[in-house]
């Protein structure tokens, strides 16, 4: 069985689902990374010393790698969103997913970056973002 695969108009259907999850991982990037820069303060502080239970930042440290896991879980969660709709993530950092799709009886890839109201691009398999190309009015239409 090979990748589901989406027509225009579907894949447009989907795009606040997927706004929905680039937003949510924000959010937990904005945390891993508050998250990473306590942890490592204390391990430069303490060193070895913070696996002691007897060090006084230990249960801080402790409670900052819970948070951590936690947090990493709620990204993993995230991209599952993506690919339980079997939808390819491209980037994060900059918004970027494809979904399978025909195009003049060829499996194309409809391309859409965070910002753009709508897919309105597409790519052959072997193109990539650079090899974007507009997507026509009659390609919409299917």
């Amino acid at each position: 069985m090979g990748p589901r695969i989406y027509t225009v108009r579907e894949a447009n259907a989907l795009i606040p689902t997927v706004e929905k999850v680039f937003t949510d991982l924000d959010a937990v990037r904005t945390r891993l990374r508050r998250l990473k820069g306590k942890i490592e303060v204390l391990e430069m502080l303490w060193g070895e010393e913070l696996a002691s239970e007897e060090n006084p930042d230990h249960k801080e440290h402790q409670h900052y790698l819970g948070e951590l896991a936690r947090a990493k879980a709620d990204y993993d969660a995230a991209i599952q969103v993506l690919a339980d709709h079997e939808i390819q993530l491209k980037s994060v950092e900059t918004g970027l997913v494809d979904f399978y799709g025909v195009i003049e009886s060829r499996l194309v890839l409809l391309c859409w970056k965070r910002g753009e109201g709508e897919i309105g691009w597409y790519h052959h398999l072997e193109d990539g973002f650079t090899g974007r190309k507009e997507l026509l009015p009659q390609h919409k239409a299917v």
